[in-house]
């Protein structure tokens, strides 16, 4: 049975676009464990004519990842083309799986998976082919009867049970891009979920805060064959809790030494998770940047958004990474629902007293199915998208497409592009790095993102990153006022 799995293109993007993870690993579980042949479609890099692909490989399924709204107009216009030929489509993803609903107003979609998709697909090609009821299979939204079908959900697999990550299934030096000393990283995951329970994050519904570990060795192995044959220096980890049992950190850098492993790897980790020792045996082993969520630095906004991380710990764990040499990552939301100047003032405070190399300011936006979203919506803060072109409307983290905190848009603009327009020029950005090696760096990440795709996406997508640092230098500099109101000298 053929199978193509389509990542929808997602429109204008400055840096370079990470590998679709989790189509990946679909498609690696339908390969090596279903003996399913598949073909995987990531329309983000790769320039094509969809009608074309589809009638010369002649898949009896298409499923389509969609992460979200940025990347539906092209998720309906490849679901459109397939169900034109009359082949059944099915979309899985996170969207999706928060508003499945939603995504079945759209014509040309047959199915809705929720949740992790291995064994939800596996089974739905089986019910494609006439081997098993659809009533019998977890984690499937769908149609019958002209009324909208919701199976039971789908209990978590253990992940030693997916394989090694089938790399064949895409082109890996598409995606191998500079980043903060590496010229050939790219982004793989050794766990899935998170144990906390942030009001902000879809990941107590999506993963039901439960931590998930991959096997050690499945990811060494992927790591050895990147190296021997794409000549890899470095690895992002997107995992939301990276190694969040300290004996699986041990374990990793065991074998990274065992195994003779010279690439340079990043890591997203909690306030308090590691200790100054911990991360100075990882930074032995390779580690060289360490990606925090600290989100504010008011306590009201804190218990609000159940960000319960030690106030008292922030400080000196960027001091001691600075020390040790880890580049050192402290994001921060602003313009939480209700959040007023006072709250505001606070966070930038924390900010600017501590150490972090980068500091990410990112604008607070409603995602679905998390506990603010709904709050929103009851208190009548917020209308939820009743439609698909609705929804399309709506970018994630990008724009205030409605400030639902106290406090006026353009100050949220001015201290967002404040911090960016810092981290842009600050000299000594990243340690161990040449000077302005940060700005270097997401030049080079641009340039590659844009000229990738051909002539007409580098005229389109440098128009607006020209104009995306347009915004920044006027907010940066033209308001002293309000930052003089925040601090921000």
């Amino acid at each position: 049975m053929r199978i193509l799995l389509v990542n929808p293109g997602i429109g204008y993007y400055t840096r370079a676009h990470f590998n679709p993870l989790g189509l990946i690993a679909i498609g690696s579980f339908l390969t090596k464990k279903c003996g399913f042949e598949v073909k995987l479609i990531d329309r983000c890099v790769q320039k094509c004519n969809i009608r074309k692909e589809i009638d010369a490989f002649r898949p009896e399924f298409v499923g389509v990842s969609l992460m979200s709204s940025r990347g539906l107009k092209d998720a309906v216009f490849v679901s459109k083309a397939a169900k034109t030929r009359g082949i059944p489509v099915g979309w899985g993803g996170g969207m999706p799986s928060m508003q499945p609903e939603l995504m079945l107003q759209c014509e040309f979609v047959d199915y809705i998976m929720v949740g992790e998709g291995e064994y939800t697909i596996r089974d739905l090609l089986e019910h494609v082919r006439g081997e098993r009821p659809i009533e019998d299979i977890d984690g499937l939204v769908y149609r019958k009867d002209g009324r909208i079908v919701r199976n039971k959900a789908r209990e978590f697999a253990d992940l030693a049970d997916f394989p090694v990550t089938d790399f064949s299934l895409i082109d890996p030096e598409k995606y191998l891009r500079p980043y903060f000393g590496c010229e050939k990283l790219m982004y793989l995951y050794s766990s899935k979920g998170c144990p906390m329970r942030c009001a902000f994050c879809p990941n107590p519904i999506f993963n039901k805060s439960r931590f998930r570990k991959r096997p050690n060795e499945y990811v060494i192995e992927e790591i050895k064959y990147l190296i021997a044959n794409h000549g890899l220096d470095g690895v992002y980890f997107s995992d939301e809790m990276w190694c969040m049992r300290r004996e699986d950190m041990l374990d990793f850098c065991r074998r990274v030494k065992e195994n003779d492993l010279n690439f340079h790897w990043a890591i997203q980790v909690r306030i308090g998770q590691f200790t100054k020792e911990d991360f100075q045996l990882m930074y032995d082993c390779g580690c060289r940047v360490a990606f925090f969520g600290i989100e504010c630095g008011s306590d009201e906004i804190r218990q609000k958004i159940h960000k319960n991380i030690d106030p008292a710990k922030i400080a000196p764990t960027f001091d001691a990474l600075k020390e040790i040499g880890i580049t050192s990552t402290a994001s921060f939301i602003i313009g939480f629902p209700g959040e007023t100047a006072e709250n505001l003032r606070e966070t930038v405070k924390l900010i600017l007293s501590i150490s972090a190399t980068l500091i990410p300011i990112n604008l607070f936006s409603p995602l679905p199915g998390t506990e603010l979203y709904f709050e929103a919506i009851r208190q009548g803060k917020y209308r939820e998208p009743k439609t698909l072109k609705e929804l399309s409307k709506y970018v994630v983290l990008e724009t205030v497409g409605q400030n639902l905190s106290a406090v006026p848009t353009v100050d949220l603009h001015v201290i967002k592009s404040w911090f960016e327009w810092r981290s842009f020029t600050k000299k000594d950005a990243i340690v161990g790095n040449k000077p302005f090696a940060f700005a270097i760096g997401t030049i080079k990440s641009g340039l590659k993102s844009i000229t990738q795709r051909g002539p007409l996406f580098f005229f389109v997508d440098g128009f607006k990153a020209f104009g995306e640092f347009t915004h920044v230098f006027w907010y940066s500099h033209a308001y002293p006022g309000i930052r003089k109101k925040y601090g921000l000298k």
